[in-house]
């Protein structure tokens, strides 16, 4: 039977395929560089970039054997430097501030709500209790996270005007990126110990983004 698809329709097809491979890896390259060298000069660019090819990045850098989390440190990073300013104009009582539950004690007694995630009874045991007494004092939403889709089921129902997020790299990176792109302004804190249970953070640089106030720092 003759051949109907001349050969060299499929040496055109194969060097197409092949410069669009190089390009698509020139990018990745460009975008993994431009996040980590010129971050702080086009930012907006450089995260648009840098969403763009997420996965692709993170499979970049693990082919080389370098730690993938790195791209969710540089895109948490970078959506700090672009919506923080916008966060720091919002009032106070219009915030929402995401915990993990993984902060809290082996030994909390907290119940959990659908609606409301889980519900701290400040018994001292961990930190959350402190910074939701601030937060109530100003206003401030708090929303202990139980896992699942409840973080879009808070923005939702709560329409808030601004987010701050804690969590480890990946899901804190997921979930900003969710928020953003529901016009809300969001930043974020990075675990300082991760792990499913008793993780630790900075409590003093999550007072410090929660309070921030674009015109007059911290309140």
């Amino acid at each position: 039977m003759k051949n109907l698809i001349p050969s060299s329709v499929y040496v055109i097809v194969g060097e197409i395929f092949i410069i669009f491979v190089v390009s698509v890896a020139v990018l990745i390259l460009t975008a993994i560089c431009l996040a980590i060298y010129k971050r702080d000069l086009f930012p907006r660019f450089t995260l648009f970039v840098l969403n763009l090819f997420y996965q692709p990045s993170k499979l970049f850098l693990g082919y080389f054997h370098i730690n993938p989390v790195i791209v969710d440190e540089i895109g948490i990073a970078l959506m700090n430097s672009v919506y923080k300013d916008a966060y720091g104009k919002t009032p106070m009582d219009k915030r929402l501030l995401f915990l993990p539950q993984c902060l809290r004690n082996l030994e909390c007694p907290a119940k959990t709500s659908p609606q409301e995630g889980i519900m701290c009874e400040e018994c001292g045991r961990c930190g959350i209790a402190e910074i939701k007494r601030m937060c109530d004092e100003r206003g401030i939403n708090i929303c202990i996270n139980p896992g699942g889709e409840f973080v879009k089921r808070a923005i939702r129902d709560k329409k808030p005007m601004a987010a701050i997020g804690i969590a480890c790299q990946h899901d804190l990176y997921e979930g900003m990126r969710y928020v953003t792109s529901k016009g809300i302004p969001a930043v974020g804190v990075v675990l300082s110990k991760s792990g499913c249970v008793m993780t630790k953070v900075n409590w003093e640089e999550v007072r410090e983004n929660l309070f921030y106030r674009r015109s007059y720092g911290i309140l």
